[in-house]
């Protein structure tokens, strides 16, 4: 069996990807999560007695910590990230530090252990608004706040690791997630626990902003 390296691993989409991971019985999963305000173990309680499942609470930034867990894995799979525009409007350095230099971090690592596969999650919010229609790959980023800039930036390290070092890494640009687990913050389970509530929801422009959304 494989195993495989979960960064953000107790977060919203991590914790999903591990959860259907082990219940497909896929590998052997190391997690590590700085468990900052969105990642939580109770997010992995299901796995409490599976011996293939590791947590390990840290920080993609710390090199030397790195150094210790990654020897030996298949794969690298990171979900570590801040995630949200609003949070990256009024503080960008988190996301900076991050999504930024923690992708690099990570990156250096898993070339200096010489992991065979490395997968950086992403996210279409690097192509920037579009008016109508919609666009593929090849579209140029245009990223619109600081934490669609930290993420493309995290994905242009990406394209030189692989380019420069031949690491065999790639990236991810999937649209909007929702599902079980999201911190409630994001836009779908924010509007159903407001409504729930009989509270208001908040609205941005118009309204009539369209976004496609993976469950």
């Amino acid at each position: 069996m494989q195993t495989w390296l979960v960064t953000g691993g107790a977060g919203f989409i991590g914790a999903n990807f591990v959860l259907a991971a082990r219940q497909g019985n896929l590998a052997r999963i190391i997690n590590l999560d700085l468990l900052t305000y969105a990642g939580h173990r109770e997010n992995l309680h299901s796995l409490r007695a599976d011996r293939e499942h590791v947590f390990v609470q840290g920080d993609i930034c710390d090199g030397p910590l790195l150094d210790r867990v990654l020897p030996g894995h298949d794969v690298v799979v990171n979900f570590a990230a801040e995630t949200h525009v609003d949070r990256s409007i009024h503080g960008p350095q988190d996301f900076v530090v991050t999504n930024v230099v923690g992708t690099q971090t990570l990156l250096d690592a898993c070339l200096r252990h010489g992991i065979p596969r490395t997968v950086h999650i992403g996210t279409d919010e690097v192509y920037g608004s579009i008016d109508e229609g919609s666009w593929d790959e090849a579209e140029p980023l245009r990223p619109n706040s600081p934490y669609s800039a930290a993420k493309a930036a995290a994905e242009l390290l990406v394209r030189a690791y692989f380019v420069t070092y031949g690491l065999n890494v790639s990236s991810t640009r999937c649209s909007n997630n929702y599902g079980p687990y999201q911190f409630p913050e994001k836009v779908i389970p924010l509007f159903v626990t407001n409504l729930i509530d009989g509270g208001k929801v908040p609205l941005y422009g118009d309204g009539l902003n369209v976004r496609d959304w993976l469950h």
